[in-house]
């Protein structure tokens, strides 16, 4: 009886010396205090994964990296870097299912390798995230002070073309529900989790073993698979009398987005959008008020909705670009930028 006592008395004191060394690992080497976002964009920080895919015209597998300040990132890169330019958006800015190297941004890296290029692009955002981005994330990270904000917007924001009674969580940076928030947020600041997400990375990467791998089934799609190949033009609505729509309540987002960035002594883009299918009433509303907010406070905005060279079989699914797409918006959007002289 005595030795039973004894045993277990000394495992529960071993027990209690492991859980306080993790713990002390987990205070020094995990981003608990090194976290200037607190409890925001937690499912956004400190990602390192494999996608495994299969959609129509999009098959393979992409790395998907995220560091601790929220921005999506190649290979090893440090935080609190001072970048020139912040392109935001939703999911056709994040690109998540394309390797770095092939996102709009990852090209536009490349080509401008001079300057520093940051993607803030989060799923699922609208204009009300990125409105609520500078409060709730850029104004936290110490010395940041962009020389441009580009805004790649327009498809998710179709929704907003009335005024809201509840803003989503997305927009807000936070998930859907309380519970979330909490498991987001230890996941994003453990040391010990962010470790194993490497291990997986390392052991796909070695072996291709689907097990280490997040794999998205045959067929699925983020936003909606496309039921019809007919893609409608830009000017398909220019030509109609549909030519000079506006919306009140969306510029006047624009104009309180555009009020952030010049409140910073920042420049601001904007960059209009075209989906899977093409434009549609909501989306040529959406371009033309941009456009028209544009010419109002004598911005440099791109009309890629009305003059890039885009079709159906560009997008693998309702609003995402494949490669050869990404590809066609990067060198569309470096000529654009060179014009501009915004490098």
């Amino acid at each position: 009886m005595e030795n039973i006592f004894k045993n277990t008395k000394i495992f529960l004191i071993n027990i209690l010396v492991l859980f306080i060394s993790i713990l002390i690992i987990e205070c020094f080497f995990g981003y608990w205090f090194k976290n200037e976002l607190s409890e925001k964009l937690s499912s956004e920080r400190n990602i390192e994964r494999i996608y495994k895919f299969n959609f129509f015209n999009h098959k393979g597998t992409s790395f998907y990296k995220r560091n601790n300040q929220g921005f999506r990132v190649s290979g090893k890169e440090l935080n609190g870097t001072n970048p020139d330019i912040i392109f935001a958006g939703g999911s056709t800015t994040n690109q998540k299912f394309l390797n770095y190297e092939d996102t709009i941004v990852g090209r536009l890296q490349k080509r401008f390798n001079n300057i520093k290029i940051v993607n803030a692009g989060v799923d699922g955002m609208s204009i009300l995230g990125h409105i609520n981005s500078f409060k709730l994330w850029f104004d936290k990270i110490d010395n940041f002070s962009p020389k441009y904000y580009i805004f790649y917007i327009g498809i998710n924001d179709q929704a907003n073309l009335k005024k809201k009674d509840k803003i989503n969580s997305i927009d807000n940076l936070i998930e859907s529900s309380s519970k979330k928030n909490f498991i987001e947020y230890l996941e994003s600041n453990s040391f010990f989790y962010n470790k194993l997400r490497r291990v997986k990375t390392i052991i796909f990467l070695k072996t291709g073993n689907d097990l280490f791998s997040n794999n998205i089934n045959d067929g699925e799609v983020v936003y909606g698979e496309r039921t019809t190949k007919e893609f409608k033009y830009y000017s398909n609505f220019e030509n109609s009398d549909q030519q000079t729509l506006l919306n009140d309540y969306y510029n006047s987002l624009l104009i309180d987005l555009t009020n952030k960035v010049k409140e910073r002594n920042s420049e601001i883009v904007y960059i209009t959008q075209i989906s899977g299918t093409g434009m549609n009433k909501n989306l040529y509303i959406i371009a033309n008020t941009i456009i028209s907010h544009c010419r109002n406070y004598k911005l440099n905005c791109i009309n890629l909705a009305k003059n890039a060279d885009l079709h159906y079989e560009d997008f693998y699914d309702w609003t995402h670009l494949n490669p050869k797409g990404s590809k066609k918006v990067s060198d569309f959007l470096i000529k654009e930028f060179q014009k501009a002289s915004i490098n």
